[in-house]
């Protein structure tokens, strides 16, 4: 006999590391409580039992430099705004404000810069935002920053360069969490080389169940579980199965064309890229295979059976990607993942972990 959500979500913390949500909330008609064509907004919330979140201040690298802090002060304010002020969700920095934010029945909203363009080549900007309470940051997006490489883009600096190496001291010494999603390999060697700080991936896959980049090799697993470390599961499909990634890579060279057309004339103007780029986004997955939520699972087992069950749990990207797996569409859909762990065999004390507790105690090493 099936459980009732309600009953699946007893006792359960559901805890995810990444989502783009705060994006949508520039959008003027987006009010937070029943969002359209949105993952995560207050009914979904409610109906899949999330109960805390780290939101993403995501700035397209079209907006660097000099651009990208205004950006991020604008997704900052739209949280304030449509998040915390009406008191949906409240702001927390750590997990004696997020047990308070729970026990007041609210969503622990955490908050992350993602993309280390953001901060503009500056520690000082880099301590701005952690005194607005900001405590996580991606070193890079899909493009290499002045200081690190990504793994979307052609090696700059072989890693980190002495500017890089600066700013991840910084952030270990101030107990800002150093989030490796998006990093290059070379950039990830050289963060555990210059840091003994617990490292986060907090939206990266398993590179040998999904052979590209973007995932993280088995040896990576292992070092950042050593760490204490955490890893997020990326709902993507794109990420989730090379098959899929091979599909949509043929789209983005069948399309680039067409989009650099676009773009002619309009490359100062990051506003026009965004919204250009976003639209090219959704053509991306066009005809690509649809995977299930045991995808999903694959990538929480291998990561698991590495690293260790106390290492691995939920980084759904939602909001930021163009397509989703057929049984998991939005933050509504939790209950679906706990009834598949359980399925897949999973104890309900390593589903708790999965769910949420895993980024719980992870965060909880940053307290100070």
């Amino acid at each position: 006999m099936k459980m009732s959500n309600e009953n699946l979500l007893k006792d359960h913390l559901i805890f995810d590391a990444h989502c783009d949500t705060a994006n949508a909330l520039l959008d003027r008609s987006f009010d937070f409580i029943k969002g359209k064509q949105v993952h995560v907004d207050r009914d979904k919330i409610r109906k899949g039992g999330l109960n805390a979140q780290i939101f993403a201040l995501y700035v397209n690298p079209a907006y660097g430099p000099y651009r990208s802090i205004k950006k991020a002060l604008l997704l900052y304010h739209a949280m304030e705004n449509k998040v915390f002020f009406p008191g949906y969700g409240l702001k927390v920095t750590s997990s004696i404000e997020m047990d308070s934010a729970l026990r007041k029945d609210r969503l622990a909203c955490w908050l992350s810069l993602e993309g280390g363009h953001i901060i503009e080549n500056s520690i000082e900007i880099l301590e701005f935002f952690y005194s607005l309470g900001i405590r996580c940051m991606t070193l890079t997006h899909m493009k290499n920053t002045d200081w690190a490489d990504s793994s979307g883009d052609s090696p700059r600096w072989d890693g980190l360069n002495a500017l890089g190496k600066k700013i991840v001291t910084r952030m270990e010494e101030i107990h800002m969490v150093i989030d490796v999603s998006h990093a290059s390999d070379k950039t990830v060697e050289d963060v555990l080389e210059v840091t003994s700080a617990p490292l986060m991936a907090s939206h990266s896959n398993a590179r040998a169940l999904c052979d590209i980049p973007r995932n993280l090799p088995d040896d990576f697993i292992q070092e950042i579980a050593k760490r204490n470390g955490y890893i997020g599961v990326n709902f993507f499909p794109v990420f989730l199965k090379k098959s899929i990634f091979d599909q949509v890579y043929k789209n983005v060279e069948k399309y680039e064309p067409e989009h650099q057309q676009i773009l002619q004339g309009k490359e100062d103007s990051p506003d026009f890229v965004n919204k250009a780029e976003s639209k090219l986004f959704q053509k991306y997955v066009k005809g690509s295979d649809s995977v299930d939520i045991n995808a999903v699972i694959d990538h929480i087992v291998h990561i698991a059976e590495v690293g260790g069950i106390d290492c691995v749990g939920l980084g759904s990207d939602f909001d930021g990607m163009s397509s989703t797996p057929t049984d998991l569409t939005d933050v509504s859909c939790y209950p679906v993942l706990i009834e598949g762990l359980s399925v897949r065999g999973f104890k309900t004390k390593e589903i708790r972990k999965i769910m949420g507790l895993n980024l719980y105690q992870f965060l909880k090493q940053f307290d100070h």
